[in-house]
Formats: C-alpha cells, structure tokens, sequence
C-alpha cells in the first residue's frame, strides 16, 4: 500500500541533531530553532518506564517527517510523578511544547509545566486534531542561564478527598514529545526589552470568574491560585477583573456577609464539580488563604491591574442551585424582592430598594479593602435588576402622572425614569470608590467598570443608562458583552464595527475607556485577527475578552488573542492580503510499532 507521506514535503524541512535527538532548522538567515525530542533525558529516572505502568511516564518512541524521539505519555489513571528536563542552552529563547492528544473532550493532554527556578505554573491544554499530528504550543520567551530545567506535572483531580493517591482520582491525559527552542537574535531581543518596558501593547483586559477553576480543579494551594494567573506573564493584557462575589455570596472570607462558596448548610451537593468547590473552600479556610488577597498579589507581582468584579444579581437561584444563598438577604429580607407587571414577586432582589442598594454597597467597601485597583459591576448576568416595584410605581405617578402598568414595557419615559434608581445606585458605588480612595491615602482613583449588554436599548430596558452614567463621570471603563440581545453567549460578537456606534459615540469626548468583548469564548486565529483589526480601523483602542479563563489554553489562538494588542502586526497581516494562520507543529509517521502512514477505514 503507498503511503499517503510519499508525496513531497510541503513544510521545512529539519536538520537531526548529532545529539541526543536535539534537532534544527530554520529558513535561510533565521537562527535555527532546537527541538529537544529525547523525553527520556526527563529526571529522576526512576519516573520513566517503557511499558504503561501506574505511577510512572511511559516513553514512547515516534517519528516525524523528518526526526525521531521518545515521547512521555500518561493516561487517565497513571497518576505520573513530577518529571525535569534539564536544559543547558543560554540567552533568550522562545519556548513550545510539541503535544498531541488521543481523542478530545477529557482525553485531550493537559500538562502543568513551569521552569525550574519559578514556583509558579501554567496549565497547557491541547484542543484534539489531526491524529497524526504534533502540535506546537508556545509556551513563553525567556532568558535561559545553562542551568535551568522545565518541570512537567500530570494534573490529578482529587475525586477522593481521603486519598490522594487513590486510583479514583482521575488524572489529565498527556502526550508530550518535544520541548522546542527558538532563539532570539540580538535585534529581537531588543524588541522585546522595549516592548517590555514600554507596556504600550497592553491594551487588553481579561476575566475570571473565580469559581469555575474551584469547580474543576479543586485548588486546595496558593500556587494553584497564581497559576490561574500567571498566564497572562509578558501578554498584551494590562488588567484582571476577577469576580469578588455575586448577591450575597462571596469569594472571600467576608465579615458583613453570612454566604462562602465553603457551603456549609449543603449536605448533598448536586455536582461532583459542586462538591470539589466546596472543598477548596473549605480547605483554603482551614488553611487561612484569602484566595482575593492572594490573586491581587500575583497580579500585581506580574504587572496586571487587578479589579475585583461583583454580580449584582446573584441572591437567589433555581433548582439545582437553589441553596447556594440558603439563609441569605433574598431569605430574611421578602419585602426586597421584585414584583412584575402584574404584581406577582419575582425570585430576585430588587435595586428599587435602598436596602438592597446599601447592603451591596456595603460589599464593595469591604472589597475596595483588598488591594484592588478598581470594582466592576457585571450586568451581563441574570438581569432584571429592578422591575416594577412599589417605590417605581409610586415615583412614577408623582413625576409623570402615570401608572406604569399602563404604559408599553418599553415606553421610553417610562424607562428613562426607572433607569435613575440604577444611576443613584452608580453614584453609590463611586461615592464609596472615593471615600476608600482617600482611606487608602492613594492618589490615583479607584476605577469604576462596568460590564453592559449589546445596545442602547437592551440596557435601558434593564435599567442602565450608559449615556447618563458616562455624563456624570460615573464609569471609568465600559465593556458591552455583546452586540446580541439576550446575552447570547455562543453568538458572534461585533462582526460589524457600526454595531457598536452608540458606544463610540457615548464614550468618544468622554474619559470613560471602551472595551468591546469579542465572543464566543472560542475563536480562530484569523478570526481574532479580523476582528480586531476591523474593531481599530473603527477606532476601538481596548478590548475585553470574558471567561479569559476559558480561551488561556496556550493554543494557536490564544498565541494570536495574547498579542491583539500589537496593532502594527495586524496592520502588516492585513496589508499582506490577511494570509490564513499556519499553526506550527509536525506529521508523525510512525508512533510506537503503529505506521500511521497505513490506512484503516473505518
């Protein structure tokens, strides 16, 4: 049978190495790249084996188009040891890591990687392809002494809490073939030192919900909440906002307020990523670990602003969820709650009500004592903030002489009016930025943001009005979730830079930033690219980009989403007729005894 590999080599051709399966090669005056493809060089030893075997990595021969190597492997039950490769190359070195996967969804490789001499780590998750395939992932650009080594870690999700090495935890499946070294030449590395330095690239601003890693991953450590945030180390991101709560429920240790994700009033726990969150939380206060405090710290320690981001509607929830804020304010506070149309209560809190208004207030001063750099509101979740309320109905008929029963739902006055207990409350929040401001003896402001829906309608309908709001100085930055109605989260967002004219307008001769939020969470390469090449041809300057968390992966896209801040390379991508990203990696043609060159239909 011909192999489908006896056609001509369509990518670059490598140069084997005379060593230790280290190989280069490079286009004509580029310095050549080094691909570290002998896994067995991993330390200790004694971690490596050559057949599957529980507790320890298995090395894997393979070859490519062009080299062999031996690969580390570990599946879903391995439960693998932390491995070191040991790297003897100096200077500055753009570093990625060869990877495939065996299937998608839990069975695509996972690996924990962090150099040597840093304690803090990332996680690298590889999106399934080809199954012949190697795919370079880059990792980061550093300067190498000739000591250093890149340590590698399986990541376990500790299923039984009683037993760290029991087989039911299951593990993160890893295929790992080489380490791949590109070094910088000397004009580069001054590119990047200035680069560094300046920080005039940094226009990009990144999310984390704070719960769903607690979800998955159950952090039980400092480190394991730094390296949530280290991903973001030498990117075009500038800012975090990472969520501080949502309704009554914190996370943080608060004092003013009685709900942790700790959960302890929940017996059963519906989720067994519900049970895992429950026990970081649990384990972090035992251990006395802020984990708010700790993720200001680390992004500070790394350049980013850190903004703490607060749901205003999360005081009570449906079925499974329901218990989450058991005992909470929506529990003892009944005369609080929304009223529809009709008159029927509706399963939230309203903002027609000071109380609610001051006991979030309240909550953002308690947050503003972390070491932050600004609050957000995230409007973009569970609205209506406020609805047809007896405070609504009555300020309405004495300012307008209407009932407001009576009119449209989207009855402009009407709207407009309801829309200024929302603004009051704005005012609320500013008041109480400026008040920890000065406690605080900073000089400069504590930053109001707020994350908004897709239109001047959509986000009047719900009570916010941006236009006011930007006038009385009262945001600092902007970020509309989409330019779908219905916070539409799988939709494509601003395909038309004309979308969001009411923003550009509202903000153009304002203080106030924009930042557009591209959605979905999943997005090509040139996809990235396009759009926000199109978003600053029609003068957007920031971008947001929610559940950053989730698009982090070190993928291809992530490579070009951690770099939008680069306009002058966008420019030359569209100059140069916006070529199609070409993702970096290798064809294997053999792995094990396997000829994947060999056709097996089906």
């Amino acid at each position: 049978m011909t192999s489908k590999y006896d056609s001509a080599l369509t990518r670059r051709l490598f140069l084997k190495a005379a060593s230790a399966s280290a190989l280069a090669a490079a286009a004509p005056g580029d310095a050549p790249p080094i691909y570290l493809a002998d896994m067995s060089k991993c330390l200790p030893a004694s971690a490596l084996t050559n057949k599957p075997q529980r507790g320890r990595w298995r090395l894997l021969p393979y070859e490519t188009e062009t080299f062999s190597g031996s690969m580390l492997v570990a599946g879903r039950n391995t439960g693998a040891p932390e491995v070191r490769y040991p790297l003897s190359q100096k200077g500055w070195h753009r570093v990625s890591l060869g990877l495939r996967s065996y299937r998608g969804g839990e069975s695509a490789t996972l690996v924990e990687v962090r150099l040597g001499r840093d304690s803090n780590s990332v996680m690298v998750r590889h999106a399934h392809g080809e199954e012949d395939r190697i795919d370079d992932y880059y990792w980061r650009t550093v300067e190498l002494t000739g000591s250093d080594e890149l340590v590698f870690s399986q990541w376990r999700r500790r299923l039984v809490p009683d037993d760290a090495g029991s087989v039911g935890n299951s593990c993160s499946a890893v295929w790992l073939a080489y380490i791949k070294l590109e070094p910088l030449d000397r004009p580069e590395e001054a590119r990047l030192r200035e680069e560094r330095r300046s920080g005039r690239t940094r226009v990009l601003f990144c999310h984390n919900d704070a719960w769903s890693y607690t979800y998955r991953y159950r952090p039980t450590s400092e480190a394991e909440i730094r390296r949530e945030i280290e991903p973001f180390r030498d990117t075009d991101f500038s800012r975090i906002y990472w969520e501080a709560g949502m309704g009554d429920r914190m996370y943080y240790p608060t004092k003013i307020g009685r709900i942790t994700a700790a959960d302890d009033w929940i017996d059963d726990p519906y989720r067994i990523g519900d049970r895992l969150a429950k026990e970081t939380w649990r384990t972090w206060r035992e251990k006395g670990i802020d984990p708010l405090k700790v993720a200001a710290e680390h992004a500070h320690a790394i350049g980013l602003e850190f903004h703490a981001t607060y749901r205003p509607s999360g005081f009570h929830f449906p079925v499974p969820q329901d218990e989450w804020n058991e005992g909470g304010a929506y529990d003892r506070h009944p005369e609080w709650r929304g009223q529809d149309k009709v008159g029927r209560p509706t399963p939230r809190l309203s903002y027609a009500f000071q109380g609610v208004r001051d006991l979030v207030a309240g909550f953002l001063k308690e947050i503003s004592g972390y070491e932050i750099d600004g609050v957000c509101m995230a409007y973009n979740r569970r609205p209506p903030y406020l609805e047809y309320e007896q405070p609504l109905l009555d300020g309405f008929r004495k300012t307008h002489g209407k009932d407001a029963r009576a009119v449209g739902d989207r009855d402009r006055e009407w709207l407009k009016y309801r829309a200024t207990f929302m603004t009051s409350f704005m005012k609320q929040v500013r008041q109480v930025m400026e008040a920890a401001r000065r406690e605080k003896g900073r000089s400069r402001p504590l930053e109001v943001s707020a994350i908004v829906l897709s239109s001047e309608m959509e986000n009047l309908y719900y009570g916010l009005d941006l236009e006011e709001w930007v006038k009385q100085g009262l945001l600092d930055t902007i970020m509309p979730y989409s330019s779908v109605r219905g916070i539409n989260s799988s939709r494509d967002s601003w395909t038309d830079p004309a979308e969001a004219e009411f923003f550009y307008r509202i903000t153009g001769d304002s203080s106030c930033r924009l930042a557009l939020n591209l959605m979905p969470r999943r997005l090509s390469p040139d996809q990235y690219r396009e759009r926000a090449h199109a978003l600053y041809e029609a003068g957007s300057e920031h971008f947001f980009f929610w559940d950053t968390n989730a698009r982090n992966d070190f993928s291809p896209s992530w490579d070009v989403l951690r770099r939008l801040g680069h306009r002058d390379e966008l420019a030359r991508w569209a100059d140069d007729g916006k070529p199609a990203y070409e993702a970096p990696g290798s064809h294997l043609r053999k792995l094990g005894t396997w000829n994947l060159g060999y056709e097996t239909p089906g």
